[in-house]
């Protein structure tokens, strides 16, 4: 009988109590009850469909289901590159997961925050993997976070029906109209969603404030480390970065109709796989990278974005609503410990701004360009060897994250009658992990991502320091979420 008992204890903890049915439009949906009994948790459920026919188009409507529908496949991701060449993630990807309190009565309306990973538009996932919103759901607020089309499946722009571009971001817009069409059966109010973001999911919510099609999908929105005006996040010439695949497969033209034909033939595992990073060039300054465009006009398909970010925000056509905006204080912290290390010996020899600028860069004579290198040099450098990897940090961090942030922060508060809320992150925790994984662990200030780790619970593996940072993990939610619950 101990045999049996100890047998019921083990599988208790895999099967855990279910939640109550809800109905949604596609029909019935059970999840299950969080491990400490507090929130209710639904994974995994399709908000969109895509096919052979629409791989790199908006997505179809999700697919309907008879019975109910278990909601507990927790980690799923779109396809994407993990530890090195191997390649990991599912093609039917367009799923979200949304959290609840357990203690929710009946007939009670929440505010909803829904969040958009980062990842520089190649990686990551919406999952509790990394980003475990149980701090958040205990403020009284409904949780959802999504997943979207990364890479080339989500962002080959090819101006053409079959490829128009910025398949993601429609990917994104198609999840926040679900929320409006059911979020209620979960006890959120659809008139009162919080979109949130970090890198690239929070350049993607900037492209969803210039978007049309995503007006009235959410009301109230938070940019951390990231804007549509980044270098990074924008492609200016996509046929050119499409082209630099198929020579890959054997093409070396610039028919976009050709380029389709020759990329649509393979598997989503070929087309990652023939994308080459270099040591140097990786992440935002890769050379290939598929992330959002200006669509060209093509009959019959609702483009999203048609002019620059820029010039969108200038002539105030976007959607305007309260805003927090900011970045930490040593954004290229992340960046400089994956290309470089924690230390430079010789800046001539290790830091070539041609490898740090975006080839888009373009100066009016060799003069001028030497001159602007000459400038740059002296101003992050002039302190010696010592300090030089942290110069290389500061300048990474002006030019692919503060800079961009501060001009588009400064253009929405001159084209809004809304508030906008600026903030730094420098707080040097426990809990600091992109830092410290970097090697930066005795640096002042905050890396690129550290900021997530005061707001969310990880999953997957345990923080034991966690208990020596819970004063400033409260405060980081506290604004966040007061932000959704009262702006």
């Amino acid at each position: 009988m101990k045999y049996v008992a100890l047998l019921s204890l083990i599988l208790a903890n895999f099967v855990r109590e279910p939640t109550p049915v809800i109905k949604v439009k596609s029909g019935l949906i059970r999840g299950r009850l969080s491990d400490d009994g507090r929130i209710y948790e639904y994974f995994g459920i399709p908000y969109g469909t895509v096919t052979r026919r629409n791989r790199f188009k908006a997505p179809l409507p999700p697919p309907k289901w008879d019975g109910i529908f278990e909601a507990i496949n927790e980690n799923v991701r779109c396809p994407q590159k993990m530890f090195g060449p191997i390649i990991t993630g599912e093609e039917d990807c367009l799923k979200l997961n949304v959290y609840t309190p357990a203690a929710l009565v009946r007939g009670e309306s929440l505010p909803v925050m829904v969040f958009i990973h980062g990842g520089c538009f190649i990686e990551g996932t919406g999952s509790a993997f990394l980003y475990g919103p149980d701090f958040i759901v205990e403020q009284g607020v409904i949780f959802v976070g999504i997943n979207y089309r990364l890479n080339v499946e989500g962002f080959l722009c090819l101006g053409i029906k079959e490829a128009p571009g910025n398949a993601g971001l429609k990917d994104q817009i198609a999840a926040l109209s679900w929320i409006k069409e059911n979020i209620a059966a979960f006890g959120g109010d659809p008139n009162s969603v919080t979109l949130f973001g970090e890198s690239a999911g929070s350049a993607s919510i900037s492209y969803l404030l210039l978007s049309q099609a995503a007006e009235g999908l959410f009301h109230r929105a938070i940019l951390q480390s990231g804007t549509s005006v980044t270098p990074w996040s924008i492609q200016h010439d996509p046929i050119k970065t499409a082209s630099t695949l198929a020579k890959e497969f054997g093409y070396s033209g610039n028919d976009p109709h050709k380029i389709y034909k020759v990329l649509s033939s393979k598997s989503v595992n070929e087309l990652l796989s023939a994308i080459k990073y270099t040591t140097r060039r990786q992440l935002i300054t890769a050379e290939t990278l598929f992330v959002p465009c200006v669509e060209k006009y093509i009959p019959g398909v609702e483009s999203l974005i048609t002019e620059y970010p820029s010039e969108i925000i200038k002539a105030g056509n976007y959607t305007k609503i309260p805003i927090i905006i900011g970045y930490n204080s040593g954004e290229g912290i992340y960046f400089v410990g994956k290309t470089h290390g924690a230390s430079i010996k010789s800046v001539e020899e290790e830091v070539n701004l041609d490898e740090i600028f975006k080839k888009d860069l373009v100066f009016p004579s060799e003069e001028t360009k030497n001159f602007t290198v000459r400038n740059i040099l002296d101003h992050y450098f002039s302190s010696g060897t010592d300090d030089s990897i942290m110069g290389l940090v500061d300048l990474v961090s002006d030019l692919h994250i503060k800079y961009p942030v501060a001009l588009e922060a400064n253009l929405y508060a001159k084209t809004t009658d809304q508030p906008i809320y600026y903030y730094l992150f420098k707080y040097n925790g426990y809990i600091n992990m992109p830092k410290i994984i970097s090697g930066f662990m005795f640096k002042p200030g905050a890396s690129h991502a550290d900021e997530l780790l005061y707001l969310f619970k990880p999953h997957t593996f345990p923080l034991p320091t966690r208990l020596f940072e819970m004063d400033m993990v409260k405060r980081m939610v506290t604004l966040w979420t007061n932000f959704a619950k009262y702006r």
